[in-house]
């Protein structure tokens, strides 16, 4: 089972408005994987605001990937969720096809998960954002950006840092 802690630290991953679709998505991998055999980092890719709103996103998650056919109860928006959750995946595979996911879609949450990969060096997934970055763009990447100045300089630092 889930800790207390741990559930509370995915829900403030996101936005309070889909609070109650995340706790769904929990609850669903609580039913999934019965054991503990998921957990997440105790370190955050914050601190972040998202519209005046504080968020901690753990900087990885310890979570298998669950099966397409085993998700597809979920809502689309919880589908989405799970997405976010698990583009903060160890595996790099997982993150890239969630990251993927998570490029298609307007939702105004979903920016820090976003670009936070592209501040990670796996070119594949780099390559992906890139590939889309048209969507960077976007009025909520730009509101994002403009309200967590000192992450967004992080992540500027990171790139250079990566490439020199």
């Amino acid at each position: 089972m889930l800790t207390e802690e741990v559930r509370l630290r995915i829900r403030h991953s996101f936005a309070a408005v889909v609070w109650p679709d995340v706790d769904v998505v929990v609850m669903y991998l609580n039913r999934l994987y019965e054991e503990p055999n998921w957990s997440v980092s105790p370190d955050s890719i914050g601190p972040i605001r998202l519209k005046g709103e504080p968020l901690s996103i753990p900087y990885r998650v310890y979570l298998l990937e669950p099966e397409p056919d085993r998700v597809s109860a979920l809502s689309d928006i919880q589908q989405l969720i799970l997405s976010a959750i698990l583009s903060r995946s160890h595996n790099g595979f997982v993150r890239e096809k969630c990251v993927g996911e998570l490029l298609q879609s307007d939702e105004s949450w979903i920016p820090p998960f976003v670009l936070q990969v592209v501040g990670e060096y796996v070119l594949p997934i780099i390559r992906l954002v890139e590939d889309h970055s048209a969507v960077l763009k976007r009025s909520e990447y730009r509101g994002f950006v403009i309200e967590n100045p000192a992450f967004f300089q992080l992540l500027k630092q990171r790139i250079v840092s990566y490439w020199n």
